[in-house]
């Protein structure tokens, strides 16, 4: 019987015939979930590698799984989109996180902008919260959660790749309206904080010639202006196949 189950293993490598489970992972499969002898399993290694997995033994506190298949890059949209957003209040960030992994994002920038509020985060809960909806969602690649960058600095650092620039005004183009995306292979998207970018931030932004790009007419939450904009660029840029 094919299951949906997912379990992330970072010692997985490609090759391997069996692979032993233990800790939390074997917790939940056995004592929680009740699996048994025969059932079928996805591990992956957040980098890329999945691994359609049978249950061969099951001892006290680990089990053996015999490599079925492997599969490169499963569950893995084509293009790597990058998420820049200010650090919020609250645990919004929390929700970006959670949401942005489902929704295929590589990697997660959190900025201290001119107008941030909250100055410091909990990488190590985000890291979990990433992984956790990285097997729920039936990814193969865990997003890179950044420390907290200034604007300033993260700005001058980044060369190559699209950059849409979330920015509220009539002058902003739609996403759908930009056709590099379908060609770029690298998508940056910049959300502001609550009480939007600075005029300094957003000539910077002009200077560096990044697309300003607008949401629709609503004026949307950071947290919801997050998940709209990947949501609209994981779904025009999902593999066909």
């Amino acid at each position: 019987m094919i299951t949906g189950e997912q379990v992330y293993l970072p010692a997985l490598k490609s090759g391997q015939s069996h692979i032993a489970l233990e800790g939390s992972e074997f917790h939940h499969l056995i004592r929680v979930r009740r699996f048994d002898l025969g059932q079928e399993i996805w591990v992956v290694n957040g980098q890329g590698l999945a691994c359609l997995t049978k249950i061969e033994s099951i001892g006290n506190d680990s089990l053996v799984l015999k490599i079925l298949k492997e599969e490169l890059h499963r569950g893995e949209i084509p293009t790597v989109i990058i998420l820049v957003i200010a650090n919020l209040k609250g645990d919004h960030l929390n929700l970006i996180v959670e949401k942005a992994t489902e929704l295929g994002v590589h990697e997660i920038v959190p900025l201290l902008t001119d107008h941030t509020i909250k100055k410091g985060l909990n990488r190590d809960r985000l890291e979990r919260i990433a992984i956790s909806a990285m097997k729920q969602s039936r990814r193969s690649h865990l997003p890179l959660i950044h420390d907290i960058k200034p604007f300033k600095q993260f700005i001058k650092e980044q060369k190559q790749g699209i950059h849409l620039f979330c920015h509220a005004d009539d002058s902003s183009s739609a996403i759908l309206d930009n056709k590099q995306i379908f060609t770029s292979e690298k998508i940056f998207i910049w959300i502001g904080p609550e009480g939007d970018w600075s005029k300094d931030e957003i000539d910077l932004a002009s200077i560096s010639d990044y697309t300003f790009t607008g949401l629709g007419p609503r004026r949307l939450r950071a947290e919801t202006a997050a998940i709209h904009a990947v949501g609209l660029l994981s779904a025009l840029l999902q593999d066909p196949k």
